[in-house]
Parts: C-alpha cells; structure tokens; sequence
C-alpha cells in the first residue's frame, strides 16, 4: 500500500522520488486487518481469489494526494478508499486507473462496481472509534 500510495503522490505532485521521504499513510494495521478480514473475507474483490492480496485505492483521486503540514508529509488516503485485489489485479488497475486515463467504470463491469460500492457503505457505516 505504501509504494502505490508514493507513486500515486509522485504522479500527482509531479515530483521526482524525494516528495515522497517520510510520506505516512494513515491507515493503521487495525484498519488494514478488519478491510481484509471482516469487509473483504480475504478476498480479491475482482475474482475472489486469496493470493497474494494487496489493498490498493479504488478510484483515481481528484488532485492532489499529499497534505503537508510543516515538514510532516502524509496522504489523505481513507479506509473507504480501499478495495482488496490480487497483486496482479493492482498492478493493472495502477497502471490503467490510479496512473492512467480510465476509470474503474472503463474497465469493471458493473456487477463489480456495484460490489465495491456496497463493500464501501460497510466501512462507512463502521464506528471507527476504536
């Protein structure tokens, strides 16, 4: 999640790797165990499988990623932002999506953006207060 969190910052900072030295992504290994255990059931929201599963974002953000205070570098990723895939599958969906020029609706049937849509309203309806 890290790595594709900085390319994503150097993509839409435009900035060389630098920018990225300390970035924090503020998702906790709390929020990263109830996404993949309780939301997802460890698996890939595209195909189901539970191999080499990764949590990526799902849809491109709309400028900037990074917020900046001082010298503390972070980005505004959110829990509802993430949907869990195969390696594989992220790997395309950075490339085609998050780095890319087309959207989830581009590319995923509606069957499946529906799916990713009612996996969201779960985690938004989740007292987070732990």
């Amino acid at each position: 999640m890290q790595s594709i969190e900085e390319k994503i910052v150097r993509s839409t900072e435009g900035g060389a790797a630098e920018i990225t030295f300390g970035l924090k992504v503020p998702v906790t290994q709390r929020d990263v165990e109830f996404l993949v255990e309780e939301v997802y059931k460890g698996r890939s929201v595209l195909s189901g499988s539970t191999t080499k599963i990764v949590l990526v974002r799902w849809e491109k953000p709309a400028g900037s990623t990074m917020v900046k205070i001082g010298e503390q570098r972070s980005s505004n990723l959110r829990t509802h932002d993430l949907v869990l895939m195969t390696k594989e599958e992220a790997t395309r969906h950075l490339k085609e999506v998050l780095l890319g020029d087309k959207t989830v609706r581009d590319i995923y049937s509606p069957e499946i953006i529906e799916k990713v849509e009612s996996k969201q309203k779960i985690v938004d309806g989740y007292d987070w207060a732990w």
